[in-house]
């Protein structure tokens, strides 16, 4: 975490049900990743990062049994929250969707590769690939074995 930087649990209101980015946006874009055609519809992007109360009574409500039994779309609008206003909203930089909005100066906190990342080959020119591709290099290096270490040296 960047010194100084306020952490995302921060002056929270034991009221809401969650905390999101409230995206108000239309797609940039028409397809996204692995082709697919973009869709906009109501609250979208907003289920992509959250922070749940799960003290809340709609947030406990969320039963597998329930879950299971309703349509993704109900998940991802919110429907099963009662009060819009149970709703709490983050700032941007917690859930930037990158490619939709224009690169801020300030590194987001989360970055969201909404329409394709730099794991796919088209997509390794987007902003903050060089951030994933650096962070997939690091994995990778910590998952080889002593075998596979002392062979590359």
């Amino acid at each position: 975490m960047q010194v100084g930087a306020r952490s995302v649990f921060e002056g929270l209101d034991p009221t809401k049900a969650l905390y999101c980015v409230q995206h108000e946006y239309t797609p940039a874009h028409q397809v996204k990743m692995d082709g697919k055609r973009q869709a906009a519809y109501p609250r979208k992007n907003w289920s992509s990062f959250m922070l749940f109360n799960c003290d809340h009574p709609d947030v406990r409500a969320l039963t597998p049994a329930m879950v299971n039994s309703v349509s993704p779309a109900f998940l991802h609008r919110f429907e099963w929250i009662k009060d819009d206003s149970a709703i709490g909203a983050l700032e941007l930089d917690w859930n930037f969707l990158e490619g939709e909005y224009s690169k801020p100066q300030r590194t987001p906190r989360v970055i969201h590769f909404t329409n394709g990342g730099p794991w796919f080959d088209q997509w390794q020119d987007c902003d903050y690939a060089d951030l994933w591709l650096h962070e997939r290099a690091l994995y990778l290096q910590s998952t080889k074995t002593e075998e596979e270490v002392r062979v590359a040296a």
